[in-house]
This record gives C-alpha cells, sequence and structure tokens, in this order.
C-alpha cells in the first residue's frame, strides 16, 4: 500500500533539500530505471515525488529497496563516494514501507536467554575478531560515527542484546545494515560479519517463533525496558583512533 501523500511529500522535501540532491536525484533515477544517468535529472519536486512512488510500487520491501541500492552503488566507479548517500537515502525512503514513521524500528522482537546471547556471541566472532563485531553492531544502534574508544565501556554481549530486542522485524534489520555498512571503513571483513549476523538471527528469530520464549537464565540480571528504545549517542563515541589491540569481550 502506498504510504500518505503527506509523508511522501515530507520525503520528497528531504531530498530536494539535501544539500548534495544533485546526487540523490541520480540514486533515484537509476532506482527508477534501472540505468545510471549520464547527469543528474532536472527534476522539480513534483518528478520526484513520481519517482519516489514508482519505486515503492517497483520495490514492495525495505529488504529489496538496500539490496538494490546497494548494487547499484557497488557498480559506480566512485562507490565510496554515493556510499554515505545511499545510507541517507535509505533513511528518508525506509518509513515509507510502515503505517507510521516511528515504527520502522518498533516491532517487537524476541528476548533471547543469557544463554542464546553467549552463543550468538561466540558464532558472530567465530570468522571475524570482537572489536569488528561490536563497532558494526554499534553502527545498526545509532546513526552517529562509531569508534572503538567509545565502546570500551560496553560488552559484546550488552550490544547484541540491545540489538535483537531493537530489531524484531529482519527485513528492517537487513535494511538498516547496508546503511551501517556505508558508515564504516571500507573492509569487506564487515559486510561477510553483517551477512553471518542477519542468517544466525534469523535461525534464532525461527526457533523462537516456533516454541515458547525460555525462562531467564538462573541469576541473570532482568533486562531494563527502557534500553529497548535507547539509542547510543555521539557521546559514547568520541572521535579517537582505532585500536587493533583493544579486548572487547
Amino acid at each position: 500500500m502506498t504510504p500518505a501523500t503527506s509523508t511522501i511529500a515530507t520525503a520528497v522535501q528531504q531530498i530536494v533539500q539535501h544539500p548534495q540532491h544533485s546526487r540523490l536525484f541520480k540514486l533515484l533515477y537509476a532506482l527508477q530505471q534501472n540505468q545510471w544517468p549520464p547527469q543528474a535529472p532536472s527534476w522539480t519536486v513534483s518528478d520526484v515525488q513520481q519517482a519516489v512512488i514508482q519505486i515503492l510500487e517497483r520495490l514492495k520491501t525495505p529488504t529489496l529497496l538496500g539490496q538494490r541500492l546497494t548494487a547499484i552503488v557497488n557498480s559506480l566507479n566512485k562507490a565510496q563516494d554515493y556510499q554515505i548517500l545511499s545510507a541517507a537515502l535509505l533513511q528518508i525512503l525506509v518509513p515509507l514501507y510502515s503505517p507510521s514513521p516511528t515504527a520502522t524500528l518498533t516491532i517487537e522482537a524476541p528476548t533471547f536467554s543469557t544463554a542464546d546471547l553467549y552463543d550468538l556471541r561466540l558464532e558472530v566472532t567465530r570468522y571475524c575478531t570482537p572489536l569488528h563485531m561490536k563497532l558494526l553492531v554499534a553502527a545498526l544502534l545509532t546513526s552517529k560515527p562509531v569508534h572503538a574508544q567509545g565502546l570500551e565501556r560496553f560488552t559484546l554481549i550488552a550490544l547484541l542484546q540491545r540489538l535483537t530486542r531493537r530489531y524484531g522485524d529482519l527485513e528492517i534489520l537487513q535494511t538498516q545494515m547496508a546503511a551501517a555498512l556505508a558508515r564504516l571503513p571500507h573492509d569487506p571483513l564487515y559486510a561477510s560479519a553483517g551477512d553471518r549476523l542477519i542468517k544466525l538471527l534469523s535461525t534464532l528469530y525461527q526457533r523462537y517463533q516456533q516454541s515458547p520464549a525460555p525462562e531467564a537464565t538462573l541469576g541473570s540480571t532482568p533486562p531494563d525496558p527502557s534500553e529497548a528504545e535507547e539509542e547510543l549517542t555521539c557521546q559514547l563515541f568520541p572521535q579517537g583512533q582505532y585500536r587493533e589491540g583493544l579486548s572487547c569481550w
């Protein structure tokens, strides 16, 4: 179902008023026409709105939108120049798939036991360092820049717990993954870690949907409901140097 005209109009204004709207127009054109334009289209506000509507009708889920946009950006000679813009466009368009913009990340997720979280930590770090995974998960929890120094106070399990409680819809998480990867250093390890995280969570979610959620592990601290909506802020990620030797467990 196409979202309300007023909601689309708000998204269109965000695109048109963006400092690099010409490049956003190119991305929209590529999504709409399945080809990269030789130059930015000379679109009016009405043209942009029509393009957005057609894109929403063609790419019917956030996952399809994210996958198509990622494929477009990866095919460009100047891919790195468009990664941040791609993330910005996703942040504008993804809420249009929800009945209301605020509902995008509030779908109820299963509550995993402490044992499940420990197992998840073990599996997600099997082929990457805990530091890589912490940076990736942190990027999924905030739109602010993330740095290793600012993550010293967080364990990987705590970050995974916040992640699983925030994202009840794996399609939304997969779309946000594309935006998170665009904000991290260009390293194939992050992309492979993201794919592994999605696959592991998919298996876990299916298991919880088929059976009642287990009781909390004896002696574990009950989760604070307020943390589910808490976004990691820029104060937690001060500018600092990436430190390879940082302990993350």
